[in-house]
């Protein structure tokens, strides 16, 4: 073999290389990534809340009659739509509340408000993490987020524990930050949870006090 018939390859491969080169590449199409899939996923938790504030957008004219139909499912809807829109009136800590009164279960009550509050919450983390807010200017808002960044767990925790108009603020904050979707669900859960018994056993004790008084004095 000669060196001629050697180097004929080497000569084919660099005229079809010079031949790739004037050719257009095709567009490739991309692939999602874990962060594009998170968002999308999170977009999504935010319009089913959406969804379901639409459903509900005729609210009852009676909570009492509306809570006492439909129980503990009832009040697991109240709490997902109260914290998804600010604007509704009975968010989910205060229909346990109410629904204690009513003789159902404060403890399970407790979990069924503590569990939907989370989920309503998605929609401001889903708002930060898209970074769709013009409150990042605010004041009380870069003070809230500082605290995210020190100490981001604590944060959701202790405001999600205490009735407060703040919550909103520390979920974008949270996707702001792209704090793990994880730890803000479970942080969130757990004050809520715990905000939520403690209005459900309120309520029933509030109403059974007010039963009992009105007895005496009839």
């Amino acid at each position: 073999m000669s060196y001629q018939e050697l180097d004929q390859p080497l000569e084919q491969s660099k005229d079809e290389a010079v031949a790739d080169e004037g050719e257009i590449a095709e567009p490739k199409v991309s692939i999602p990534g874990k962060g594009r899939l998170k968002y999308l996923l999170l977009l999504a938790a935010g319009a089913l809340t959406m969804i379901l504030v639409s459903i509900l957008v005729q609210k009852p004219t009676n909570f009492e009659e509306y809570l006492s139909a439909s129980g503990y499912g009832g009040v697991f809807l109240m709490a997902v739509i109260g914290s998804a829109s600010p604007v509704w009136p009975l968010p989910g800590s205060w229909a346990a509340f109410i629904a204690g009164g009513l003789g159902l279960n404060p403890f399970l009550l407790g979990l069924a408000a503590g569990a939907g509050e989370p989920i309503g919450e998605l929609t401001g983390y889903t708002a930060g993490y898209g970074g769709q807010i013009a409150i990042n200017k605010w004041k009380r808002y870069a003070k809230i987020e500082n605290w995210m960044r020190r100490h981001g767990g604590i944060t959701i925790f202790l405001i999600s524990a205490i009735p407060n108009f703040f919550i909103k603020l520390a979920t974008i904050a949270a996707g702001a930050l792209r704090y793990p979707l994880w730890r803000f669900f479970v942080f969130c859960w757990g004050g809520k949870t715990i905000k939520s018994l403690a209005f459900a056993f309120a309520g029933a004790g509030f109403f059974d006090g007010v039963k009992a008084l009105m007895e005496r004095i009839f």
